[in-house]
């Protein structure tokens, strides 16, 4: 378990509530090896060392969006108050390249917030009152900032480079998801829902 050698204990927030309008079908369904993408990722966030994770997902059995139709704002939202601890990672069901190698600068990360430069997911952010209200504002109000990356700005969030930017790619459409699956091996049979 790579969990040793991360500095403090962390929630983790899986955002797999997203609509999955550009790829035709459900994302988190997906198959990558022998899993789909929700089981593979939060397996991987297991395997980083993290006893909780929360899964936004408007479906029965886990966390959805109290405030709909508004992005991961909306399932960070209907998450944090459900995070034991302080720390909290954020991963995109998307992004199954990612490897602990890339996850642990960021949760070893001394900065209230950290993400990678140009990339607003993965993140890391502290949970507080102050952030759950933040983004309870820009949800309800009408000119309400919405990004991920507009939220890591308002909390001064360190950007950190990244060593392998390839694995920050999140698969949006059928075609993105094909690269990705010949680049690790997957032949056109892991391309079909559980």
């Amino acid at each position: 378990m790579v969990g040793s050698n991360l500095s403090a204990s962390f929630s983790s927030i899986l955002l797999a509530g997203g609509r999955s309008s550009r790829m035709g079908k459900d994302k988190a369904l997906l198959r990558f090896g022998s899993e789909n993408l929700l089981d593979y990722m939060q397996a991987k966030l297991s395997e980083l060392g993290c006893h909780d994770i929360i899964v936004s997902r408007n479906q029965p059995g886990f966390v959805s969006d109290t405030i709909p139709d508004q992005g991961p704002l909306s399932g960070l939202h209907a998450c944090l108050p459900h995070c034991q601890f302080t720390k909290v990672l954020v991963v995109p069901v998307d992004m199954p390249a990612l490897t602990a190698e890339t996850l642990l600068p960021l949760l070893n990360n001394q900065a209230s917030a950290s993400y990678y430069q140009d990339c607003a997911l993965p993140c890391v952010l502290t949970n507080s009152k102050e952030l759950q209200t933040d983004i309870e504002q820009q949800l309800s109000g009408p000119n309400g900032r919405r990004s991920v990356f507009a939220l890591l700005q308002r909390f001064n969030a360190q950007a950190l480079s990244c060593q392998n930017e390839s694995q920050l790619v999140n698969t949006n459409t059928p075609e993105q998801w094909s690269q990705l699956c010949q680049i690790h091996g997957q032949t056109q049979e892991w391309m079909h829902e559980s």
